[in-house]
């Protein structure tokens, strides 16, 4: 499997859990993130499913990208 780019998040690269952070103001449920280009996609809230493809509907979001691991305890 190809190596991301470091600034681009996603559930299924193997780096873990992070919080993603948009203008200073947390998202939740993330599921794509690109720092460099200033994206963010999450679930739509509330969780909407598309009929024709039976999957979770995105939206698209822009704007200064923050990701960071949380801190153990």
């Amino acid at each position: 499997m190809k190596q991301q780019p470091s600034w681009i998040h996603h559930p299924d690269d193997g780096r873990g859990v992070r919080k993603v952070f948009l203008d200073g103001e947390e998202i939740k449920m993330a599921v794509f993130a690109d720092q460099q280009r200033g994206i963010v996609d999450r679930y739509r809230q509330p969780l909407t499913i598309d009929k024709r493809s039976q999957s979770f509907i995105t939206e698209r979001l822009h704007g200064r990208v923050e990701v960071v691991w949380p801190e153990c305890s």
